[in-house]
């Protein structure tokens, strides 16, 4: 009987973990290329191919490297860290709200000036 209930908590355990880790509120971290940018989202295509819709608000910091841009600075094309957490919205349907937008840090020769 104690061999029996062992195994079914361990069985239970295991079983529930999957479930226990994907509860909304906790950082989801994205890795990707933005394929597409509008006023208040954009789609990320990560690196395992899934493509994920992730919604921006006022709170969402977007940096260039360590420097603070605008929103408006996020283009199609461009290779991306999102950090977002999973919230409902007002209709109760599951999102994606990005904290943080982290873009490629521009490259020495993107910054010198074309002759």
């Amino acid at each position: 009987m104690i061999r029996f209930v062992s195994i079914l908590t361990l069985v239970l355990a295991l079983t529930s973990a999957p479930r226990l880790l994907a509860h909304p509120g906790h950082e989801h971290k994205i890795l990707g290329i933005v394929s597409m940018v509008h006023e208040n989202h954009l789609e990320v295509k990560a690196t395992d191919g899934k493509t994920s819709l992730v919604t921006m608000n006022e709170k969402t910091r977007v940096l260039r490297g360590t420097a603070k841009v605008k929103a408006d600075a996020i283009k199609a094309g461009d290779r991306v860290v999102v950090t977002a957490v999973e919230a409902k919205d007002k209709d109760g349907k599951a999102v994606m709200v990005a904290t943080e937008v982290r873009l490629a840090a521009e490259t020495k020769q993107a910054q010198q000036p074309k002759r």
